[in-house]
Parts: C-alpha cells; sequence; structure tokens
C-alpha cells in the first residue's frame, strides 16, 4: 500500500478502500446461498456505501465546498438488529452457493482488520481535524464490523460454545 501524505490523498485511497468493501460485499451476498451470511453480506455493503458518502463529504470540505457531515454512527447492537431483521425477512430466494460462508468471513475480517488498522493510522496523521474526526469514527465503526465477524463465525463454525458464551447455556443438561 502506497503511504498517503496529505489528507486529500488519504480521502482518494479511502473511498476506493470503502468502493471495493461494498463492492466485496455485495459478492460476497450473491455468491453464498446461507442465509445469515447474506443478511450479514447486506447490512455490511449498505455501511460501506454510507462510508463512501462520509468520506465524499470530508473530501469538498477539503477542497473548500462546505462543511464535513457529522457521522451518524450505529453501534455493534444496531448492526445486529439490521441483520436480525433482514434475516427474519428474508425470502426464499438465494445466492449461487459457489461461496463457502466459512471462507467468506474469514476473507471479510482480513479486510475489516486491514481497513481498520488503516483508519486507526489515518486518524493520528491527518492534519485536518475534521479528517481526523472522521476517520476515527470509522476506525471503531469497522472495529464493530471485525466483532460482528468474528462473532457470526464463531455462531457457524463452533455453535455450541457460541450459546455457552453467550447463555451459559449447557448443552449437556447439566
Amino acid at each position: 500500500m502506497p503511504e498517503q501524505k496529505t489528507d486529500r490523498e488519504r480521502v482518494e485511497f479511502a473511498l476506493k478502500t470503502e468502493n471495493d468493501g461494498s463492492e466485496f460485499y455485495a459478492q460476497a451476498r450473491e455468491k453464498t446461498d446461507h442465509k445469515l451470511a447474506r443478511a450479514a453480506f447486506e447490512v455490511l455493503s449498505n455501511e460501506e456505501k454510507r462510508h463512501v458518502a462520509l468520506i465524499r463529504g470530508l473530501g469538498k470540505h477539503l477542497e473548500g465546498g462546505g462543511d464535513a457531515a457529522e457521522p451518524d454512527s450505529p453501534t455493534r447492537a444496531d448492526l445486529e438488529s439490521s441483520i436480525k431483521t433482514i434475516y427474519s425477512e428474508a425470502t426464499e430466494k438465494s445466492g449461487e452457493g459457489t461461496m463457502d460462508p466459512e471462507e467468506a468471513y474469514k476473507r471479510a475480517i482480513e479486510l475489516e482488520k486491514r481497513i481498520s488498522a488503516l483508519y486507526h493510522d489515518y486518524a493520528s496523521e491527518c492534519d485536518s481535524d475534521e479528517a481526523k474526526r472522521l476517520f476515527d469514527v470509522l476506525y471503531r465503526e469497522e472495529q464493530h464490523h471485525l466483532s460482528l465477524l468474528e462473532d457470526m463465525l464463531e455462531y457457524l463454525t463452533k455453535p455450541d460454545q457460541w450459546f455457552i458464551d453467550r447463555d451459559g447455556v449447557m448443552l449437556d443438561g447439566g
């Protein structure tokens, strides 16, 4: 990854990163037939599109085109609620089934780790207070995405442990 020296260069790279992320999630949604994964990828694709709009607003501000938008940052609970709503309303339409949900989650986790680290660095490197604030918010949001994906991967691969960790339920009747 080339080093960005100015806030404007950081904005341009962040826009490309978010567009790529949105496209990844849209493709993952279409390529898996796992309903919960499809719902998660739809929510995350929309989140990345929202990030694009915020970053574009910052770019316009840096070029002297008005105030940067204050991000309305959803919590992890908001994201979980969105996924549950989409999942409960899911139609029978499924994806192609060409992408294993476990592999998709693992790839998404790596993506979120890289994006999160990038925004963490940007928040400390930016010259503009508005850019610092936005990249800090984006960093926290990407951390929510990462945590959610890790949780969903655990649910998929270790459901017994997932339920025990969440509810303290003993599946052996104990």
